[in-house]
Parts: C-alpha cells; sequence; structure tokens
C-alpha cells in the first residue's frame, strides 16, 4: 500500500503514454497533467491503486509462499528454477484475476483526465466505479482486459520472483551477508526484469481497459 502512494504518479503517467495515440514526450505529459489539474491530479485514480495493491498484490504474493512451502524439499534443498516457476505461474494467474476489476479501474481512473470532457468517466472513487461499471455495462466488466491481464501477471510475477529468489541466492553464495543491501540488489534487478519482460502486455492490457466504449452520458457522469 505504502509503495502504490509513492509510485502512482509514475504509474499514471506511464498509463497516460501507453494510452495515448502520439508519441508524447514523459514531461510534456507531466506539464499536461499539472497544467490541467494541478500537481494532485498525479494522484487521479489512488483509490483504484490502493485497491489493486489490496487484491492483486496479495493475492500473488500470498499464492508464491504457500506453492513454495508446499513443494519445499524434505532435506533443505533449494527449489530447483522449474519448481519456482510452477509457484509463479500459479500466483500470477490467480492475482491477475482477483485482481482485474481493480487493475481495470486504475488504468480508467488515471487515464480519463487524458480524455475529452464529454467522454470521461468521472468515477469519484473505487467504488464509485465499481458501482458504475456493473450497473452501466454489466457484470461482465468486470472480466475486460483479462487475457492480456493474466499474461502480464503471469509474466511479471515469473520474471520478478524466479529472478529475485535467483540472484539473492547466487550473490549469497558469493560471500555476501544476508543484509538489506543484498535484498535491495535483487529487488532492483528483479524490478528491471520484470518491467522488460511484461511491457508489451502491460501495453496491450492499458489500451484494452482504457478503450471500452460508454454506454450513455449518464455513465460518464455518474447520474
Amino acid at each position: 500500500m505504502t509503495a502504490a502512494c509513492f509510485t502512482h504518479p509514475i504509474d499514471l503517467i506511464k498509463v497516460h503514454l501507453q494510452t495515448s495515440k502520439g508519441r508524447p514526450h514523459v514531461w510534456t505529459t507531466v506539464r499536461g497533467i499539472v497544467s490541467e489539474t494541478g500537481v494532485l491530479g498525479l494522484y487521479n485514480g489512488l483509490s483504484a491503486a490502493l485497491l489493486r495493491q489490496g487484491t492483486y498484490t496479495m493475492a500473488r504474493f500470498a499464492v508464491y509462499d504457500t506453492v513454495k512451502a508446499q513443494l519445499q524439499h524434505t532435506d533443505g534443498t533449494p527449489l530447483k528454477s522449474t519448481e519456482l516457476i510452477v509457484a509463479t505461474l500459479l500466483s500470477g494467474i490467480t492475482g491477475g484475476v482477483v485482481g482485474n476489476p481493480a487493475e481495470i479501474l486504475n488504468v480508467r481512473m488515471q487515464n480519463d483526465q487524458a480524455l475529452p470532457p464529454s467522454m470521461r468517466r468521472n468515477y469519484r472513487n473505487a467504488i464509485h466505479g465499481l458501482y458504475l461499471m456493473v450497473r452501466t455495462e454489466g457484470i461482465r466488466s468486470l472480466c475486460i482486459g483479462l487475457g492480456p491481464s493474466l499474461v502480464r501477471a503471469t509474466l511479471a510475477t515469473a520474471s520478478q520472483f524466479v529472478s529475485y529468489d535467483v540472484l539473492k541466492a547466487r550473490m549469497l553464495r558469493r560471500g555476501y551477508e544476508d543484509s538489506v543491501l543484498v535484498h535491495f540488489a535483487a529487488s532492483f534487478a528483479a524490478g528491471l526484469v520484470a518491467t522488460t519482460v511484461c511491457s508489451p502486455a502491460d501495453v496491450l492490457k492499458s489500451r484494452v481497459m482504457a478503450a471500452i466504449k460508454l454506454q450513455d452520458t449518464g455513465a460518464r457522469t455518474g447520474r
């Protein structure tokens, strides 16, 4: 949750760039957001981001740790890479399914200010957005973009968790102490790997979720 609060402006800018028809520069996007809605505009959709963290992230970490515990060797030897991949695939799929509604809200609320005023959904918060989605688009709207979302979640979880475990284990074998520095280095490298691997699926997911046709004016205004 804390991480989402710090990284939300970066995530919002990323969604704007992913859903833009042109190729705007990062700083051009930032200036446009701040000039229209102020600095707080960088936190549009924060409630959806927090809901996403509480569903997607919690589910995949819980499943990953549970599966790893079930696969643990009785002789204490580390899990093989194939076993880690099984754990990450299951956790990624679970997280993708559980967190998909919040993912849709997150993308839509972040992208809303990039749309013309007449096309904006104007979700007041995540709960209001969830209510409007189901009311105006039906219960199936909760599964919008589930395909690319599952691909992204699986790629992100597999590349992040496996690379973190492997890199940390190698650093410890090289004689480094199990310290904050080792965890930070492994986390940083794993984050770079995950971002690179899942970027194409992430772009597709954002565009599918943000491009849904609005049903009527009431859906845009929340009336």
